[in-house]
């Protein structure tokens, strides 16, 4: 069975020749650059100067040896435009605060004040984030701000502020995919970055993380409004985005917003249901009546109450699945939505067990998880978001011995 073909079976909740795996085939399963490089380390082999493909999360693109390595079943036709709007292209050397010395886009531009710490810049010059001089992340300048005063946006200024796809950002993305899809076997994940609906970890119309979690819950038409023009928006895009690499595709990244915290939801998911679920579900069925794709959602934490809702607003798969946050057991997710929902991660955890646990812990609940998430299909073995820096490579290695010897139909 090609990994193709064992992925869309899995998606289609139907039992694959062994359950899939995705280790760096969506943005939201990646690896960090500096875990990367130590890969290649562990292996042997030359892994320096990798591109960072994502510099906001400084996620590395994995190339061919270490997919093979990880035995993963999925490749993802990356965003040509990336965070800050810089394009993927004139790669230029830079080197991580641990330093290794790795590939950034050619837009990338950075100053370091006294103390080390990195200031980074966009493409219009404005200073939008900062890392520490031991930092492995930046963190965005204004996500986490509250003004004394909200600022309401007007929702059609709004929606004319977010940006179409260029033309030349649509041939790079279509060249991909097609190639992509004619010379290799994976499962294909597309993500149209410009189609998102909401955020609650960035700022979103003007609006800070926290200032948006306070117009939930006390200006509900207004941020209904928001949210429908961002889907309104989110169709122009999706449309032209499906028209150039629908094609090619088998699967698309529609919504990275987080809705959890480690002890529960950010919010009622009853406001969920009336502000988000219309607009997701206009979005889900446009993408679906275009072809044979099935939507996937990002979202950390617990989440258990937001799931019936994800579901009738027509998502497909939900990722990451971090099943050691509160109310999300994976027996009791399966046994409630498993028919429902494909379960895209849960594989092991990575705050704790994946770093730190010893070998048996790691067999153990990596046996235990694949047991429960591939019943009946309808699950892809992933972490439980994307693979971080200082990981023990034999670890890694440990785990995916086990997923092949165990995870078998």
């Amino acid at each position: 069975m090609t990994s193709r073909e064992r992925v869309l079976k899995a998606v289609n909740h139907e039992v694959p020749d062994r359950i899939p795996v995705d280790l760096g085939g969506t943005n939201a399963t990646s690896i960090h650059v500096d875990e990367y490089i130590e890969i290649g380390k562990y292996l042997g082999i030359d892994l320096e100067l990798p591109k960072v493909y994502d510099t906001f999360q400084m996620m590395a693109r994995v190339e061919g040896p270490v997919m093979n390595w990880l035995h993963t079943d999925v490749i993802q036709v990356e965003n040509y435009i990336t965070a800050w709007d810089y394009p993927n292209k004139d790669w230029k050397p830079w080197k991580t605060t641990k330093g290794n010395p790795v590939l950034v886009p050619g837009a990338f531009h950075v100053e370091t004040d006294a103390q080390g710490t990195y200031h980074l810049y966009d493409t219009k010059g404005r200073e939008v984030a900062y890392m520490p001089s031991n930092g492995i992340y930046f963190d965005r300048n204004d996500s986490t701000a509250i003004r004394d005063e909200i600022t309401f946006a007007d929702p059609q200024a709004w929606k004319k502020s977010i940006s179409c796809y260029t033309d030349e950002e649509l041939r790079v993305m279509e060249k991909t995919a097609k190639f992509l899809h004619d010379n290799t076997d994976y499962f294909i994940f597309g993500d149209f970055r410009k189609c998102r609906l909401s955020s609650t970890a960035s700022t979103f119309a003007g609006h800070s993380m926290p200032e948006w979690l306070c117009v939930l819950l006390t200006e509900e038409d207004y941020a209904r409004e928001i949210v429908g023009v961002s889907a309104e928006k989110a169709l122009e895009n999706a449309k032209l985005y499906l028209d150039a690499v629908g094609p090619y595709i088998n699967a698309l990244f529609v919504s990275s917003t987080d809705f959890g915290t480690q002890r529960g939801e950010l919010f009622n998911p009853e406001i969920f249901k009336r502000i988000y679920a219309p607009a997701y579900k206009m979005v889900n069925e446009f993408i679906h009546h275009y072809g044979d794709i099935k939507t996937f959602f990002h979202s950390c934490g617990s989440i258990k109450g937001f799931i019936p809702y994800f579901i009738e607003a027509g998502v497909d798969i939900l990722n990451p699945v971090q099943y050691k946050a509160a109310g999300m057991d994976l027996e009791t997710l399966k046994k409630s939505y498993g028919d429902k929902i494909v379960f895209w991660g849960g594989g092991l955890d990575t705050q704790h067990t994946l770093p730190f646990g010893t070998k048996e812990e790691i067999i153990e609940e990596t046996k235990h998880n694949i047991r429960v998430l591939n019943q009946n299909g309808g699950a892809v073995f992933a972490l439980t978001h994307n693979l971080q820096s200082g990981v023990p490579p034999e670890n890694l290695e440990l785990m995916l011995k086990t997923v092949l010897e165990y995870g078998g139909s």
